[in-house]
């Protein structure tokens, strides 16, 4: 079933925002796996662990590599603090 709503993924490290860009799903690396995030879900603070972070829209899937940090989950904003990013 589609859907129009989207989430909003905003990425921020120390030195600067990264990115803010919609996305239909979030996938973030947690340090005890990984976590799908799609509108609606429920608020949450999480720790983040190395890995890969993906944004995906229709069929495109955007990946970046982030070195840990933390995630929170509010409304259908997810906001990722993480100390580097690598595309």
């Amino acid at each position: 079933m589609a859907t129009d709503k989207k989430l909003q993924c905003v990425v921020v490290t120390p030195e600067k925002a990264i990115f803010d860009e919609p996305a239909e799903m979030v996938i973030l690396p947690m340090i005890d796996g990984e976590l799908g995030v799609q509108p609606g879900h429920s608020a949450l603070v999480g720790k983040l662990g190395k890995g890969e972070l993906r944004l995906k829209l229709g069929t495109e899937t955007k990946k970046w590599q982030i070195e840990g940090g933390f995630a929170q989950v509010r409304g259908d904003v997810v906001t990722v603090l993480t100390t580097r990013v690598n595309s």
